[in-house]
């Protein structure tokens, strides 16, 4: 990294004196002297300010981060994460628990990055050897390091990987390294995921002067701060996750310097390494785009470690701990290779723990490069999408409020006119019903609704949508109710609710009891988190738990506080998957799974579902159908030249006719082995609901779909109704749905039409 130069100032002295004293009165304040300073410092300053002018429009932020809203100094780094789990010790699963359900004692500071007890044999570690469970707990912790590769070896310079990857369960508190500005808070569902790239200025460049470095924390859940914010070091600024590209809980940690051109950045892109005949993984191991990477990074776990504590420029760069880290120096994590006694082989530790399966480079970069890319005409609002929180269950003539929280930045492209409108269906009125950019603070609104009726009210703010259940009186809880789902899968953490049941046997809103629930499995061995629920324990009447079979015995649970008691069914152990090529983590498990237990689809002779095949027109509308029991009429006759009466699609596809779900080319032809686009597939899934759709669009519903395409009703509907899970807002009309898409919308919208929702949200 270079030196930052600094300018020098040469200083001469004046004597005291009469001949000094004229000298410096008649050149500050001689008449031309005056004029000469007024103009010159009038034409400075413009020039300074057009300066500024166009450098805040090429950086974005520079002009506010500079003058209005400075982040603290640099003074010293904290980790980035405080504690994991005692990998050797701890028996849970990375993959399935989360932070908040490993137990305090199983929980261990962040082994330090030692490479010289990452790249100690396998071989040679014997399980209860105190000193070899650290060798192991560190192994395991850092699976890729700085320049590394993905064959898991811990040898930095021997691939391009330009991160660390930190193993930890999803919802570990993550911190900010040091002082400095967020400069994005991204919530991207691929490649980086969620993550958060933050500016540090006047960091040490380690050669004594200053620079300005940018950590990033990538694959992350939950996002804690926004752009534009100023963070301190330790800071808690979001939790750890497994999004975008990613199949298992890490984080992963990257500091890029100020030349890199983009943030976070990648050292090569998905071109490159197809020209140079790699898959990306290949690419990595091979080194590919390796002096980008060492030129625009450096070693995240080094610099941290090197700066640890207390720092400052005018002290040794050695630096100190303070009383404010994180982690503290004192403890095991130190241990070298000395430490470890030679022993013979027994049970080795996993030495290719799989953490980052698929990160993925930025395509072409800064910016996501689309397609025929169509300018926005107007910004709709209408396709805005919030966070909503609130109750959901509300007495009559007594207002409750809602906050609407903009986590996306969608703020950022209204202007000072454009209006956010709120609806509501059903019983219940709007205190008020237009927002303005103006009336956010800090990205949210609060939305307060009334009823004098009793009924359900759905609220609507954009594309998201919140419930509320308006009751004339609430009665008190009488008993409890133990809902679940029926299965659960060996060692896999599932969700169950414990209701509150009112006299009536309905779910109130309203727990009121003194000490504590206490659930214990009645029959089968399983873990409970929590195993004692208190009143605070319930929102809207409802608490949830965690339970973990420990074995494949069936699970009865068993909720009681003196008199209140409530059981479940018997909880049986899910021992085939319904299909084997979709797991629990499938993006579409739920929707597939829910479609095979109604009987809507099946999959194949091989027990597999071949979810990423796209269906075809015929295929997609037997689906449909049979999903929206739009059932089948009087046998018709087909006429298009390409289709048989005798196929078994005919008296589906007649049906369809006759209904107006459907209908053939100009040429007279039906093509029904031709796969069906995204395009025309949504029209198919709100004809066959007679669901009318208005022409009128004012705005691009998609960045891909003009909103005067013959489509883009549906598009805009399926963008507002979330019926479909898109990537940078790209609807990419002309590619084919695939089974899983096609199972998905299926789902999404039969919950809606179910539930009576204006969209999906779960």
């Amino acid at each position: 990294m270079p030196k930052e130069k600094k300018p020098k100032f040469k200083i001469r002295k004046i004597r005291k004196g009469g001949r000094a004293k004229n000298a410096i009165k008649s050149l500050f304040f001689s008449p031309q002297t005056i004029r000469y300073f007024r103009y010159s410092g009038m034409a400075l300053f413009t020039i300074l300010m057009m300066f500024a002018v166009y450098f805040q429009q090429q950086t974005g932020e520079w002009f506010k981060a500079s003058v209005l809203d400075a982040p603290q100094p640099f003074n010293g780094s904290v980790l980035p994460v405080s504690k994991v789990p005692d990998w050797t010790n701890w028996g849970g699963d990375n993959k399935t628990t989360k932070y908040s359900e490993v137990d305090q004692s199983k929980l261990i500071d962040l082994p330090r990055y030692d490479l010289e007890k990452m790249q100690f044999p396998d071989t040679q570690l014997i399980w209860g050897n105190a000193s070899h469970d650290g060798i192991r707990n560190t192994k395991i912790t850092y699976p890729v390091v700085y320049l590394g590769n993905y064959e898991y070896d811990h040898l930095e310079n021997h691939g391009s990987h330009l991160a660390v990857d930190i193993r930890m369960p999803v919802g570990t508190p993550i911190h900010a390294i040091a002082n400095g500005k967020v400069i994005k808070a991204s919530l991207d569902s691929t490649g980086f995921g969620h993550h958060i790239v933050i500016k540090h200025i006047g960091a040490p460049d380690g050669n004594g002067g200053t620079t300005t470095i940018y950590s990033n924390y990538v694959h992350m859940d939950r996002l804690d701060v926004s752009e534009g914010q100023n963070v301190l070091k330790g800071d808690i600024i979001g939790t750890s996750g497994n999004t975008g590209t990613s199949t298992t809980p890490h984080l992963h940690f990257q500091i890029d310097n100020d030349e890199a051109p983009w943030h976070p950045y990648w050292p090569f892109t998905w071109a490159e390494s197809q020209n140079a005949g790699l898959s990306f993984f290949e690419a990595v191991n091979a080194s590919l785009g390796m002096n980008n990477a060492r030129k625009y990074t450096i070693n995240p776990m080094q610099y941290v470690y090197k700066y640890l504590g207390s720092y400052s420029l005018a002290s040794s760069n050695s630096g100190g701990v303070d009383n404010n880290s994180i982690v503290s120096n004192n403890n095991d994590n130190n241990q070298t290779q000395e430490d470890v006694n030679d022993t013979e082989n027994s049970e080795p530790v996993e030495s290719t723990p799989v953490v980052e399966t698929k990160p993925v480079a930025p395509p072409e970069p800064p910016v996501v490069v689309v397609s025929n890319p169509i300018p926005d005409s107007k910004i709709d609002t209408s396709l805005f999408e919030f966070n909503l929180i609130g109750e959901s269950v509300s007495l009559v003539n007594n207002g409750i409020t809602i906050t609407a929280i903009d986590e996306k930045n969608q703020l950022s492209k209204m202007s000072d006119a454009d209006e956010i409108r709120v609806e509501v269906n059903g019983v219940g009125t709007l205190l008020k019903k237009v927002f303005k950019k103006s009336d956010f603070n800090n990205n949210a609104i609060k939305i307060v609704v009334n009823s004098s009726s009793a009924g359900i009210s759905n609220i609507l703010i954009g594309k998201s949508s919140h419930q509320i259940s308006f009751v004339d009186k609430v009665e008190g809880i009488a008993s409890l109710r133990i809902d679940h789902d029926g299965y659960f899968q060996k060692n896999s953490v599932e969700e169950v609710k414990i209701l509150a049941i009112d006299s009536n046997g309905n779910p109130t809103p309203v727990v009121n009891f003194a000490g504590t629930i206490t659930i214990v499995a009645k029959e089968g061995k399983a873990n409970i988190i929590p195993n004692r629920i208190a009143v605070n324990d319930f929102k809207n009447g409802i608490a949830t738990i965690r339970v973990t079979a420990q074995d494949e015995s069936r699970i009865v649970l068993r909720a009681q506080n003196g008199s209140l008691v409530g059981e479940s069914t018997p909880i049986y152990m899910e021992e085939v998957k319904a299909f084997a090529d979709v797991s629990k983590g499938h993006p579409n498990y739920e929707a597939i799974k829910y479609l095979s237990d109604n009987g809507v689809i099946n999959g194949y002779s091989d027990g597999t579902f071949k979810p990423n095949n796209t269906v075809n027109r015929v295929e997609a509308l037997k689906m449909l159908m049979l999903a929206f029991n739009a059932g089948t009429g009087p046998t018709q006759e087909l006429t298009f030249t390409d289709t048989s009466n005798s196929e078994w699609y005919s008296t589906t596809l007649g049906t369809a006719v006759s209904k107006g779900i459907v209908k053939g080319y100009d040429d007279g032809t039906f093509r029904p082995d031709t796969m069906v686009n995204k395009a025309e597939y949504l029209k198919m899934l709100f004809k066959t609901n007679g669901i009318e759709l208005t022409d009128t669009i004012t705005a691009n519903p998609y960045a891909d779909v003009p909103k005067d395409e013959w489509y883009a009703p549906y598009a805009y509907m399926t963008n507002r109704k979330n019926l479909l899970t898109v990537v940078n807002n790209l609807l990419k009309p002309d590619m084919g749905m695939t089974r899983g898409e096609v199972a998905e919308t299926i789902y999404r919208m039969k919950y809606v039409l179910d539930n009576n929702l204006v969209t999906y949200s779960k």
